[in-house]
């Protein structure tokens, strides 16, 4: 098989998977030859649209809208996209949700909304996922399949006003470890990605460039990281990374090496 569709003959579902980032990950799966689902909370029309593009890749793809942190919502997401698709073989958790706070400033309605979105949502799509890949996996001998869980660099180290986003994706690497333990005898291989700042396009970076720009100097690769970058990270941990789980692949340039953020 040729390398540059080493993800043909698999069918991914990434959520989030309409803008930025997670469009990112779609149309670099796609490439990859992967049929994709892209899954949006609510604008099923921008999932559309990058199914659409993915559709000109050459590969099958849907999109639909559910509620991530609603357990029936995303296990009939998961469903519909089994059946549509013939099945599912990676699942990417890219959704997520942030508060800019300081915690003495983070109303408990915002905090909450976050831990649903960031942690209740990865936990709800990776369980349903699961449930689905192993009985897959006893029908098919057992090819593996890889959920990447994507978290970030305030999962890892924190900075003041990042209000209940860090402590959510620090859920999110812990969660990851737990579903790769207790996941990898059904042949489940999980693993994640903590991006640290990526100029993505419709999350405010621009109006903030001035001073973004100042602060990744002081990291040391001194730039910003692109969407594809991290695209290219999870294709790894879904199509090469065979005997890695339960790892997070930090994505931040030396970032969390040092001190740079100015709050």
């Amino acid at each position: 098989m040729a390398n540059d569709q080493i993800m043909a003959g698999r069918v991914a579902l990434i959520t989030g998977g309409g803008k930025g980032i997670g469009r990112a990950i779609t149309l670099e799966l796609a490439r990859a030859g992967s049929d994709v689902a892209v899954l949006a909370a609510r604008d099923l029309a921008q999932a559309e649209t990058v199914a659409a593009e993915a559709r000109a890749l050459g590969v099958r793809a849907m999109a639909l809208v559910a509620d991530i942190a609603d357990d029936d919502s995303i296990t009939a997401a998961v469903a519909s996209v089994a059946a549509e698709l013939g099945g599912l073989d990676v699942v990417v958790n890219n959704a997520g949700a942030s508060a800019r706070a300081r915690l003495l400033d983070l109303a408990a309605e915002d905090w909450d909304r976050v831990f649903a979105i960031n942690a209740r949502g990865a936990f709800l799509v990776g369980r349903a996922a699961a449930r689905q890949m192993i009985t897959q996996n006893q029908h098919n001998g057992g090819k593996g399949c890889a959920i990447i869980n994507i978290a970030g660099a305030s999962a890892h180290r924190c900075y003041p006003g990042a209000g209940g986003y860090g402590p959510s994706k620090a859920a999110v690497v812990s969660l990851t470890q737990q579903m790769a333990v207790e996941w990898a005898p059904h042949g489940i291989r999980v693993n994640g990605v903590s991006p640290g700042p990526i100029r993505e396009g419709g999350t405010g970076w621009e109006a903030r460039e001035p001073a973004l720009a100042a602060e990744v100097q002081k990291i040391p690769l001194k730039r910003a990281g692109e969407p594809r970058e991290v695209a290219r990270a999870v294709l790894y941990l879904a199509a090469d990374a065979d005997y890695v789980t339960g790892q997070m692949l930090i994505l931040d340039g030396g970032s969390v090496t040092t001190w740079y953020i100015s709050g």
